[in-house]
């Protein structure tokens, strides 16, 4: 699908100030960002937001201050809304007692507390970091010092290190400065339950563990993947970074009451601020401290106050993640009009948690023609989105309104195009 046409952005015309911070951050920043995912390359530069000034619940304003109604919620990490007063009180007061001492914070423990509360104290034990890769990579340590096994499944995207980029970014080590001995200890089988199950019982003696992302699984195939693992004394490791805090108040592991040996949580636990932490049963977590499991910043009080505020917050909400039904009603009305409207070239993807429409047979998103035309229209009506709708506790139904006739814009434009290209 090629020559949809997009005029510029009218809403948002001034992005005089975002050209001239795109040109001078590419000089200076690899990407003109240290965060992957919020590099300009995954945006669409004169259409949409490229650098943010500010932002408050489900709203930020750009550098040229454009306001924008905000579907990426900083990568899903921002769950209660930007700047949630709750939060932002309580680092404010943290600030003034201090920030990183010499010695363990009372804040750590109370923070542990809380969210081994919030699992039934499924998990006895745990230990923070600071991102999502490093305690899937823990996970990986303590799994082979605690088998004495080294082989590792990977399933999916798991992190920047070593282990991970091996075989998510194309297995092509030595491209990616990976040391080629880093492909005999690491098995990629991008969710193919019945591969993998071959691959368990083939090699069970040799396999420290396996890492999955439990939501992007089918319930039955998840559970039949652990339980084999299980039984050959597999090490079973949730990366739930991103899934943990969006699919319920225990994770995808508790919706679908499957549970791992150790389970990884990171996005959203502190609304926007770094944290997460790695839980799990005494045998492995134990080891944690003999693998030398540790960053200087972990136990900083900003992020365990942050998060402290948000577990108050999870509390007191009847169901969470509060958006659940009326995603899931925007997911359905969006299914039935791309039925009404005949498009057979496009599938709406994911969950409550997060969704897409792609179109088939466009391997890489970021290359995906309907993605452009999608996050154009979108901008257009001043919202934002990179192809993905990640939403929060502070969207409002006039938001999913807008969102929603912003989306069915996009498929209309996407249908007739459609159409005149096959006459």
């Amino acid at each position: 699908m090629k020559g949809i046409p997009m005029e510029p952005t009218k809403q948002h015309q001034n992005f005089i100030r975002s050209l001239d911070w795109l040109e001078q951050a590419s000089t200076i920043i690899p990407g003109a960002c240290s965060t992957q995912a919020k590099t300009p390359e995954r945006l669409f530069p004169g259409f949409t937001a490229l650098c943010c000034a500010e932002a408050n619940g489900a709203n930020f304003t750009d550098i040229d201050g454009n306001v924008w109604l905000d579907c990426e919620m900083a990568m899903g990490t921002v769950s209660w809304g930007h700047a949630r007063v709750e939060v932002t009180d309580a680092i404010i007061q943290q600030l003034a007692k201090g920030t990183s001492f010499s010695t363990a914070a009372d804040l750590e423990l109370v923070a542990a507390k809380l969210i081994l509360k919030r699992f039934d104290e499924r998990y006895k034990m745990l230990k923070f970091a600071k991102g999502g890769a490093d305690v899937v990579s823990a996970a990986i340590r303590v799994s082979r010092a605690y088998s004495r096994k080294s082989k590792v499944i990977a399933t999916g995207y798991h992190g920047w290190h070593d282990w991970s980029a091996y075989g998510y970014y194309g297995q092509n080590s030595e491209a990616l400065g990976l040391p080629p001995f880093i492909r005999d200890t690491t098995y990629f089988m991008n969710g193919d339950a019945f591969e993998t199950l071959k691959l368990i019982k083939r090699d069970a003696d040799d396999i420290a563990c396996i890492v999955l992302c439990p939501n992007e699984w089918k319930k039955e195939e998840l559970s039949v993947v652990v339980d084999n693992c299980k039984q050959r004394n597999i090490t079973v490791i949730f990366d739930e970074v991103t899934s943990g805090i969006r699919m319920g108040k225990q994770a995808t592991a508790g919706e679908y009451d499957i549970w791992p040996d150790i389970l990884c949580l990171s996005k959203g636990m502190a609304n926007g601020l770094p944290l997460a932490v790695i839980m799990g049963g005494e045998p492995w977590m134990k080891l944690l401290t003999d693998v030398r499991f540790s960053s200087a910043h972990a136990s900083e009080t900003i992020a365990l106050v942050a998060f402290i505020a948000c577990e108050r917050l999870m509390e007191k909400a009847p169901v969470w993640p509060s958006w659940r039904a009326r995603t899931t009603r925007l997911i359905q009305d969006l299914k039935e009009m791309i039925d009404q409207l005949g498009i057979q070239d496009l599938e709406l993807q994911g969950t409550y948690a997060s969704f897409c429409i792609r179109k088939h047979g466009c391997d890489l998103f970021y290359s995906d023609p309907f993605r452009e035309l999608l996050v154009k229209r979108l901008a257009k009506d001043g919202i934002f989105s990179k192809g993905f709708f990640v939403f929060s506790d502070s969207h409002s139904e006039e938001d999913y309104g807008r969102i929603q006739q912003s989306i069915q814009s996009a498929l209309q434009v996407w249908s007739v195009s459609s159409k005149e290209q096959i006459k």
